[in-house]
């Protein structure tokens, strides 16, 4: 684990590219859609549950759940939220919007969240796993 010297972050790798600029995530809603912000304190309460992590929010509109590493990312955008997490393998299913594969062992998937519903067992499901992957491995 390597911790920046200059604000304290912490990273998988040695000298990770990053900002070292963090701010309040309360700041990230101010110009937003209003109900954001609940759809975002739904969405953490759920991670609550899963165990221990840290946030950190960033510019210009990241809040990010780490363990060892990320593995949970939101975007706060003017009308939505997009749910960004790991898994070792890929969901090529809706509501995936997006996917990457960042390593051999690693595909970020996006789903997009504008509404209560959008939470639903499914995503909850794979942001679980997203946290067992980063934290046990």
């Amino acid at each position: 684990m390597w911790i920046c010297p200059n604000c304290g972050r912490s990273f998988k790798r040695a000298e990770q590219n990053h900002t070292c600029t963090l701010i309040g995530k309360e700041s990230l809603f101010e110009k937003r859609q209003p109900g954001l912000n609940g759809l975002f304190e739904k969405v953490e309460k759920i991670v609550k549950a899963f165990g221990e992590y840290r946030e950190e929010t960033v510019l210009p509109d990241v809040i990010y759940f780490k363990t060892k590493s990320t593995f949970l990312a939101i975007k706060v955008k003017k009308d939505h939220l997009e749910v960004e997490f790991f898994l070792d393998h890929l969901e090529d299913v809706p509501p995936v919007a997006k996917f990457l594969q960042t390593s051999k062992r690693r595909v970020v998937h996006i789903v997009k969240v504008d509404n209560e519903k959008d939470v639903d067992k499914q995503l909850v499901r794979w942001m679980r796993a997203s946290y067992e992957l980063i934290t046990n491995s």
